[in-house]
């Protein structure tokens, strides 16, 4: 008796579509109620200038709006005055509803980075779609 409602049990776990269970690709597993709506608060950068070579401390608050739990993909980015886009961090981060999460990096500056003003920007993504951005201006000497 309990092996064959063990296997009955188990026939219904295989048997489920992949898009019901949860956390599987393909099946909902990045939020769980309310669609994605995130709060990126402007960076603070730890200097407004620097030369090529050294480092730079990126502080932002990123707040999840929704009610239900999500996962964003926060990328954290630099493009200086003559085009040149630098992907300085990129992350899977988890929040539950309401939630909000500090995020601070260093990077340093590439010796080839044009000078000028180079735009600093701390983006949140949910399935590929931009939900939220905010940037900061750095001058590179």
């Amino acid at each position: 008796m309990i092996k064959s409602v063990l296997a009955l049990v188990c026939l219904a776990m295989v048997s489920m579509p992949i898009s019901a269970q949860k956390g599987k690709p393909g099946g909902g597993g990045g939020s769980t109620g309310g669609s994605a709506c995130a709060v990126v608060a402007s960076p603070t950068l730890s200097t407004s200038t620097a030369s090529p070579g050294l480092n730079v401390g990126v502080f932002g608050r990123i707040s999840n709006c929704s009610t239900g739990r999500q996962r964003y993909t926060v990328t954290i980015s630099a493009v200086s005055s003559c085009g040149q886009e630098t992907i300085i961090s990129s992350s899977l981060i988890t929040f539950n509803g309401g939630e909000s999460k500090l995020i601070s990096v260093s990077y340093a500056i590439a010796p080839d980075t044009c000078t000028g003003p180079s735009t600093v920007s701390v983006s949140v993504s949910a399935g590929g779609t931009v939900v939220g951005s905010q940037s900061a201006t750095l001058t590179i000497l």
